[in-house]
């Protein structure tokens, strides 16, 4: 049924990102778990605004005066229901897709309907409201001038292998400010691709340029979130080289950590997030430390099985601690 003046009256009483029974597609609201990604994703109104344009949405439309970014997108979903733009949310998704490939949802939100359920069993997603998947956030980062480490590959990795299974969060081109997203996500699984030396992560600055985040400042990180949000890991993997050197100072903020003493081969880095993930999919949010542990081992031997020349990756896999 369309929209029409007569719906206005119950529209009132209709909660907010919840499409109507027989609503039309073209004046599809965004779902609630659409309007949190486009706000951790665009945060500022400007961002917001640029990407609103790019994808044809009229400028009359656009939110004045919204207190905070999920407030912005819940006006913009507002004024797709009210006919604001032909197939908005799916030319909006779309448009949020072409700019951050890797984001899971982004995905495979323009391929699902509001309220079409079999779209989502099909994914292979749990139904709504039953969500038992491990949360997991991914920073990639590859700084200019500071060699390729297939940042992104792994990334794409991590996406393909959830299967809709995990609930992943993926920050491309991360940089320090992408830490603050740690407390609204809570993860339970914390992973970083990116280089590192004995003391710092190299991530990214606003220009692409390397930013080298001290160990011990995302160690101060973790211990905030743990002292004011309750929130602990259930894992921290550092894929860089030599971080064998940091690992032991996340430990009172994870139940394990994960990393890899020497050097590490960025294509035998990808082989292990394709085996990690694959096997972390089987788990639930109420995973133990030691099943999570056991995917490690798991992915570390598995890499080996598909290219002998990763075999530094299992010889120098670190779980701490060693128990688990």
């Amino acid at each position: 049924m369309t929209h029409t003046g007569t719906d206005a009256t119950a529209a009132g009483d209709h909660p907010p990102g919840v499409p109507r029974a027989g609503g039309s597609t073209d004046r599809a609201p965004l779902l609630r778990e659409e309007v949190q990604a486009l706000a951790e994703v665009y945060r500022s109104a400007q961002q917001a605004q640029l990407m609103l344009r790019s994808a044809g949405y009229p400028a009359s439309a656009v939110p004045a005066g919204a207190i905070t970014m999920g407030n912005f997108w819940s006006q913009v979903s507002a004024e797709l229901e009210n006919g604001a733009m032909a197939a908005g949310r799916d030319r909006i998704l779309a448009k949020a897709h072409a700019e951050h490939p890797f984001h899971s949802l982004f995905a495979s939100a323009a391929t699902r309907r509001p309220g079409d359920a079999s779209a989502s069993a099909e994914a292979g997603d749990p139904p709504k409201g039953a969500d038992d998947r491990l949360r997991v956030m991914v920073l990639g980062a590859e700084p200019a001038r500071y060699g390729v480490n297939r940042a992104a590959a792994e990334l794409r990795e991590v996406v393909r292998e959830a299967r809709g299974r995990l609930d992943v969060r993926l920050f491309p081109a991360a940089g320090g400010a992408d830490l603050a997203e740690i407390r609204s996500v809570l993860p339970h699984v914390l992973h970083l691709a990116c280089h590192g030396t004995q003391d710092t992560l190299v991530l990214e600055d606003a220009h692409g340029e390397a930013h080298h985040l001290a160990a011990d400042d995302l160690a101060d990180t973790l211990k905030l979130v743990a002292e004011h949000r309750g929130h602990r890991l259930r894992a921290l993997l550092l894929r860089s080289c030599d971080s064998e050197h940091t690992a032991e100072r996340f430990t009172p903020y994870a139940d394990i950590v994960i990393a890899h003493r020497g050097a590490l081969d960025a294509e035998c880095a990808v082989l292990f997030a394709t085996g990690f993930y694959r096997e972390l999919a089987a788990l639930s949010s109420s995973a133990a430390a030691r099943e999570i542990a056991a995917a490690a081992h798991f992915a570390a031997q598995d890499t080996v099985n598909q290219a002998a020349m990763c075999r530094s990756l299992r010889t120098g896999l670190i779980v701490l601690p060693e128990t688990a």
